[in-house]
């Protein structure tokens, strides 16, 4: 949020309470966002309604995001806590360990988040009539994770911690099982429950098995 123009020309940055003050609102505003994108979808979701859930007035809605689908980026990109691409840059360590890192929060903060869910679903029913909303997700939580894996992959084959691989190419393999684990959830709920502990697991287990070179 800009500052205020004093009377001598000056921005004046807001108070530390201030800010905090519209942090707590612009959070407010995205979770009865997501409400009532998981409620009514992306096409008869409304900004009075946001507004109503929110407990705020439609034109403080205008003051953090310019339109529903801005509102609807930054619902997406409040999925997750940090990039995963920023994650893999950050990390220090071996290929091994980051994408043991990489794969616990992919399960903790996507697989696992009923909120994902509810947005892909979301996507699966609409986003046929709304490329763009897919074309978001894509670049805010797709995208960096194809980076991260691509990246962890790289180093791995670089310290010849992994043998080479043609994943490289297609990071999606790797994210495969996250994506059908999401989708399951999706289609069954709770009838047909997956033991995600021992699921993540397996996953984690499989994907080293084939990525690291064989000692003889």
């Amino acid at each position: 949020m800009k500052g205020l123009i004093s009377r001598r020309g000056k921005v004046s940055k807001p108070s530390p309470r201030r800010q905090e003050q519209k942090l707590h609102r612009q959070a407010e505003i995205l979770n009865a966002g997501f409400e009532v994108f998981a409620a009514h979808g992306y096409e008869a979701a409304r900004i009075d309604d946001v507004a109503r859930q929110a407990g705020v007035a439609k034109g403080t809605i205008y003051l953090y995001f310019r339109d529903k689908e801005q509102l609807f980026r930054a619902v997406v990109r409040s999925l997750v806590q940090k990039r995963f691409d920023a994650i893999a840059g950050d990390f220090e360590g071996k290929a091994g360990e980051l994408l043991r890192e990489l794969l616990s929060r992919m399960y903790g903060q996507i697989v696992r988040s009923d909120k994902v869910c509810a947005i892909v679903r979301l996507l699966i029913a609409e986003g046929g009539r709304f490329p763009q909303l897919t074309e978001i997700y894509h670049r805010e939580i797709i995208a960096p994770g194809m980076k991260a894996i691509r990246h962890v992959l790289t180093q791995g084959i670089a310290s010849g911690e992994f043998h080479k691989t043609a994943a490289v190419e297609f990071p999606q393999l790797l994210a495969a099982p996250g994506v059908l684990a999401i989708v399951w959830k999706v289609l069954h709920g709770q009838r047909h429950r997956l033991d995600l502990d021992a699921y993540s697991q397996a996953h984690l287990e499989f994907l080293l098995d084939s990525l690291r070179k064989q000692t003889v």
